[in-house]
């Protein structure tokens, strides 16, 4: 990748699959020249003579005799991601017309792409350091609002920015200590043992905060799961939307609507779990039914909590035991749902009812009017308790490898302060103390890549889509 630089890439940006729009992007030395010939002669010219910032609408070939409507994005290094001549070309969103573009590309002088390579370059160039171009990747994978939250903070630079600080530090302290070697014979105390030693305890208090601040962005992707299990018509389609406020499952007063097990992201207060909806519990022989009451129940046994939905006006104390009996199920919450038919006095006799029983927290709620969904949105919460992820404004989140290397760092610094803390004179032992320095800073010089390696480069960009 590093020894590729001076070449020019061509890759496909857009996601995979059908779109209104996809596109196809090329960057290096010859960006321009060999997207002009995809082009028609006139926009040819007009994209030669773009000093950038530009779109171009023309008609870019896939073939020698076809062409298709297109705008091109013009950006000129180094004033572009990779701070090379890029372009963009946006054109309709057909896998085939873009992988012939691309195919064309190639075939003109541009190289195929590796995955992560345009930001690579954008690293490589200095347009980003390498906690920048790890929260780009971050980004791209994100599968939930935590993970998406801590990757822009991330791409923003508050880990670059911290680690900078404290490299500052430790550089500083550092010069320090080799005073003390390269002026050993003189009755000069740089700085004192003690003063050292306080100093490297503040830097390692940081770091440790950092690294125990919250979970690695890998781990915000791992969300709780919640379960709504009933009888079929009971009114989880319906509670899944208003619960997730995405239309996601069909809603239908035909009995048997739901077959498979769907799943949404849902926000509980500041936290996030994964809603379930599965197909609805009877006695039903129909095969298809059969297959997804056996997915209901399995899933059931492996959710972190289940709420069972229930018709207010279907015995609901003896519907959830017939649910719920035999399983070996997690935390329960059940949802008394259609309180929107009955009076208040019949629905507050059904919410005694159920529970007297003892078999879980019961919430009244009509998912078709909204009322009660925010009270079981909260009884879900403080089921699941800790497990719902979130992340505050002021936390700088790590990837895996980011808190492996900032962990080695504190390592160094606190064997550092336990030298200082031990010496009657900082030249009593500033050869190991500058060693361990050294190890602190080029640790922390693999954050942001100060300090790096083809092997560092190509982990970091190995799980990137092509094109980005």
């Amino acid at each position: 990748m590093i020894g590729r630089i001076h070449e020019t890439i061509v890759a496909i940006s857009s996601p995979p699959g059908r779109g209104a729009v996809g596109i196809v992007r090329l960057s290096g030395p010859c960006a321009i020249s060999i997207c002009s010939r995809l082009i028609d002669r006139d926009s040819a010219d007009a994209l030669e003579a773009c000093a950038g910032g530009e779109r171009i609408e023309c008609e870019v070939y896939i073939c020698d005799d076809l062409s298709l409507p297109a705008g091109l994005l013009v950006f000129r290094g180094p004033r572009s991601y990779t701070r090379q001549d890029m372009v963009e070309i946006h054109t309709v969103g057909s896998a085939p017309a873009l992988e012939m573009i691309r195919e064309r590309g190639v075939g003109l002088g541009a190289i195929a792409a590796s995955p992560g390579e345009f930001t690579a370059r954008a690293f490589l160039n200095g347009r980003l350091d390498l906690a920048r171009a790890e929260a780009v990747g971050a980004t791209i994978h994100a599968e939930s609002d935590s993970q998406l939250r801590a990757a822009r903070r991330m791409m923003d630079g508050v880990l670059s920015k911290l680690v900078k600080r404290t490299c500052d530090e430790l550089a500083e302290i550092l010069a320090l200590v080799e005073a003390d070697i390269d002026f050993a014979e003189e009755p000069i105390d740089f700085i004192r043992p003690d003063v050292l030693r306080d100093r490297l305890e503040l830097l390692r208090t940081s770091l440790n905060e950092l690294i125990q601040a919250g979970p690695t962005v890998e781990q915000l992707g791992v969300l709780p799961h919640v379960l709504l299990m009933g009888p079929p018509n009971a009114g989880k389609s319906t509670l899944m939307n208003a619960l997730s406020g995405i239309d996601r499952a069909i809603c239908s007063a035909v009995s048997g609507t739901t077959r498979d097990v769907l799943s949404v992201p849902m926000r509980l207060g500041r936290g996030e779990a994964i809603l379930l909806d599965a197909a609805g519990i009877d006695a039903s022989v129909d095969p298809v039914i059969v297959e997804g009451r056996s997915k209901a129940l399995l899933a059931a046994e492996q959710v972190d909590v289940v709420c069972v939905v229930v018709d207010v006006s279907s015995e609901p104390g003896n519907m959830v035991r017939e649910l719920i009996d035999g399983l070996e199920l997690p935390t329960v919450i059940v949802a008394l749902n259609k309180t929107d038919l009955l009076d208040e006095a019949e629905v507050a006799t059904s919410l005694q009812e159920l529970a007297a029983g003892g078999i879980g927290r019961v919430v009244g709620i009509s998912a078709k009017t909204g009322d009660g969904v925010e009270e079981l949105r909260e009884a879900l919460g403080d089921a699941l308790g800790s497990l719902t992820q979130t992340v505050g404004g002021d936390v700088a989140m790590l990837t895996e490898r980011q808190r492996e290397v900032v962990v080695e760092a504190s390592g160094a610094l606190g064997r550092a302060a336990e030298l200082a803390g031990g010496a009657a004179e900082t030249i009593d032992c500033a050869d190991l103390l500058a060693f361990e320095l050294r190890e602190g800073l080029d640790a922390l010089g693999l954050v942001t890549g100060e300090v790096t390696t083809e092997d560092l480069l190509s982990h970091v960009f190995a799980n990137f889509c092509v094109g980005k």
